[in-house]
């Protein structure tokens, strides 16, 4: 592959892996709105953070959450899967 196909490849790479990021942020970020206590809980967890950390503060804390429930459900089919059989 020549040289500037595979620089473009790498940018265009890096490109959608940064609008994939924002897409699941933005997502994040809507569904924590759309629920109001949900949102003061986040709120009081950042409530010490300067004002421009606190979103995307609020965003990591939250996708790491989701990841972690996501991980022990996948833990728990995988043991009532095995235990089933």
């Amino acid at each position: 592959m020549p040289r500037d196909r595979l620089e473009r490849t790498v940018v265009l790479n890096e490109v959608r892996e940064l609008d994939r990021q924002q897409r699941l942020r933005e997502g994040v970020l809507k569904q924590i709105n759309r629920n109001p206590d949900l949102k003061r809980a986040y709120d009081l967890l950042v409530k010490d953070l300067p004002e421009e950390q606190r979103e995307g503060a609020i965003a990591q804390i939250a996708h790491q959450a989701k990841r972690a429930v996501a991980r022990t459900l996948g833990q728990q089919q995988t043991r009532g899967q095995s235990m089933g059989v």
